[in-house]
Formats: C-alpha cells, structure tokens, sequence
C-alpha cells in the first residue's frame, strides 16, 4: 500500500462507482464532503479548523484545499487572517502567488487588487469604475486555541468559538499538523472507539493492562454532537466530547515522546477534509502545569521537539509499516500513537467499505453518529428541515474514568 506523505494538490477527486459505493451506509453517502453534496451542505453548517496559527507569518498567503475546494488563506499586516476563492475572478490564476498590501491581496497575473472582503479595489490596466463591479467570495474567518477556523456556509457564520475549552491553568499547546491519506470520518469515528486503545497503542506502550478491564461503551446525541462514556469494572466512567461535525475532546495518555512530562492532557482533535481521500489532523491540548513543573515540561517539549525533527514523519513511517517494511511491535517513533493510528485507519483503504463491517455493543458512540449523519443527510438530501445545532456548554467537560 502507498501512502503519500502529503496529500495531492490538484483537481477535486471524483470517485468512480466502486468507491463511491464504499462511502455508503444504508443507502447514504456519510463520507463525502464536496460541495453541493448532503455531507457537503451538512459539513458547511460549522466553522472547521484549517491551518495552525503559528504556520501563518504576517504578509503572507497560502493554499489551502478544504472539502474538495481551493482557497488561498493569508495573514495582513495587523495579524488578521482572511480566506478567499484561490481563483482570481479575472484569469483564473491562483490568488496565493501574489503579494500582502495591508489586509489587501493584489494577484500576481494582472495586479488586480482585492481587500479582504473580496471587493476588488484596483485594476491597474483597466477603465474607472470596473473594479467595483467585480469581487472575489470571502468567508468568515477567526483564531482559537492556536488554530485557524472558517466557515464555509453560506449566510451567517454560526457562534464563535466553536465550542468551549479548559479554563485551568496550564499552556495551550498545539502539535505537528499530520496529512493522512484516508477519508476523515475514519479518523473522527476512531475517536468514539475507546476500546482500540487497550490494543493498538499496547505495543511499544502503557496501555496493555487496560484490556484486561474493557469498558462497556453508551452514548447519547446531544445538542451539539455525541457525549461518550466508557465504564469500567471498578465503576470509573471516562466521558468523551464529540463536537459535531468533526472535532473530538477526549483526555489522553501523555505523549510518548514527553515521557510523562505534563501528566494527562485534554486534547481536541480537529479532523479536516482535504478531499473525499485525504485529511489533516489539527491537535491542540491543554496542558495542566505551572511553576516548575511548567519549566520542567518546557525543558522536555524542546527534547521531544527535537527528536521529531530527526525522525521520519508519522505518515512515513505508518506507510512503511502498511507495507511490510517493520513489523508494528517494533515500531518505536517519538509520536509512536500517532504512528499506530495512521497505520490503522489509512489501512483501511483511502474509502473505508463499512458495508463489509460488523459492528457491535462496543461501537455505541460509532453507531450513534452515524445514525445522525444517516438522519441529517437524508433531511438535507429531501430538502426538508434538518437539526439546529447549538453552542456546546462550558459545564460538560471530559473525565478520564481510569
């Protein structure tokens, strides 16, 4: 199996009948995202994380590609993000080649010059009074927890943050933004499976010992996604917070490669659509440390830092193991459960079949979402009515129940 590093920077991907029948769960098509499709407009009903904040450097544009659509993403003078169509309105030519004038972009092909809300405001080969006639779509575009968000809808952008985070003391600290070459509703779903844990990071980690107390799993929908819980023997409840439609808030191990420095972050997990067969992953924690515990996970952050700066990248490694070259055991990297799960989810082919699945009692939070995605599609689908999602409360916070 070949998995690229990065994902394809081209047209939109259209699946032929073959792949597009494996997207499908009783008769609805819960994987795709491209525009004008029900997972699309469903999708499009959120703010979606698509760049790490620290990647963005004042006066500065990039590609991004978001649920099979290009955009150019930059960064004005004052700091500001903004986010347009890549394709100049004149030519067509790609609006992240050009240059940062204030909050403005000016197209590298003709000049054409357009502010940030998509106006164009400069034409400097054509008449008075062209440029006014003439814009470029805009979209509504904010900072959170060290990550980019848009929204991609249309009309009003929805309530902003996206949803609520710790308030204790701790760092917010992001991590290394992965391309995985999959559909991201393999990943999102994997985040409602607790019981992969006690298996898939037991080799080369602390995890073994949980399998001999599995969890009984339940889940219930809720105003704004799926509340997760995980009970154990000893009457510990570990509760997970699944934002819909694609960010999960969940309390993790420490990071291998940390060696336990920062004891047990809360973690977001943001699950980003580049296409119907590539996705990034968007990582932020809350760390809960201060004083000298907080300079003793500085001091190990640069040592982890470094040791993912000489190493292969997650996606490397994963597709190394995927093709036989290590044994999954053996495998040892400073992001090993990164690793472990890329090797998982993108193993199961760029689409996932779940009509070849057996799903049963353990996958309750897998099942309950797709029940809402089945429901909410087929709404959108029929042109009828479909949830109005709320703003997640600040009360309802993730517990790590072992």
């Amino acid at each position: 199996m070949n998995i690229a590093e990065k994902p394809p920077q081209g047209k939109a991907i259209k699946p032929g009948r073959k792949a597009a029948s494996k997207t499908r769960y009783a008769d609805v098509d819960i994987a795709t995202t491209a525009p004008g499709t029900p997972g699309g407009i469903f999708m499009r009903q959120f703010w979606i994380c698509v760049q790490r904040s620290e990647d963005l450097p004042k006066g500065r544009a990039k590609p991004i590609r978001i649920m099979s659509e290009d955009f150019t993403l930059y960064r004005g003078q004052t700091g500001k993000v903004h986010v347009i169509d890549n394709a100049c309105p004149h030519r067509g030519a790609p609006m992240h080649l050009g240059w940062i004038e204030d909050e403005d972009i000016r197209c590298i092909y003709h000049g054409w010059k357009f502010d940030s809300h998509g106006q164009c405001t400069e034409q400097p080969a054509e008449g008075a009074g062209f440029a006014r006639k003439v814009r470029i779509r805009s979209y509504p575009c904010a900072e959170y927890l060290g990550m980019i968000w848009a929204y991609f809808g249309d009309g009003d952008a929805p309530h902003f943050p996206p949803f609520p985070h710790r308030t204790t003391p701790g760092v917010i600290q992001t991590w290394n933004v992965e391309h995985v070459p999959c559909n991201y509703l393999q990943s999102f779903e994997n985040t409602f499976d607790e019981v992969h844990v006690a298996f898939t990071h037991a080799p080369g980690g602390s995890h073994a010992k949980l399998s001999a107390d599995l969890p009984e799993i339940t889940a219930q929908e809720t105003d704004w996604g799926i509340l997760r819980f995980g009970k154990r023997k000893s009457g510990l409840v570990r509760q997970s917070l699944h934002y819909a439609p694609n960010v999960a808030r969940v309390i993790v191990p420490p990071v291998s490669g940390m060696d336990g420095v920062g004891g047990w972050p809360e973690i977001y997990f943001s699950f980003t659509p580049v296409d119907d067969e590539n996705h990034i992953w968007f990582i932020t924690s809350h760390v809960e440390v201060s004083g000298e515990e907080l300079e003793a996970y500085r001091k190990q952050r640069t040592k982890y830092e470094a040791a993912l700066a000489g190493a292969k990248s997650s996606v490397v490694v994963a597709n190394e193991v995927l093709a036989g070259g290590h044994y999954y055991a053996d495998v040892r990297h400073p992001d090993l459960a990164i690793v472990q799960d890329i090797a998982v989810q993108a193993g199961q082919g760029r689409l996932a079949d779940r009509g070849r699945e057996h799903l049963g009692r353990s996958d309750a939070g897998i099942i309950a979402w797709r029940k809402v995605l089945m429901r909410e599609l087929a709404l959108i689908a029929a042109g009828k009515p479909h949830k109005k999602w709320k703003p997640p409360p600040a009360d309802v916070v993730p517990t790590l129940g072992f």
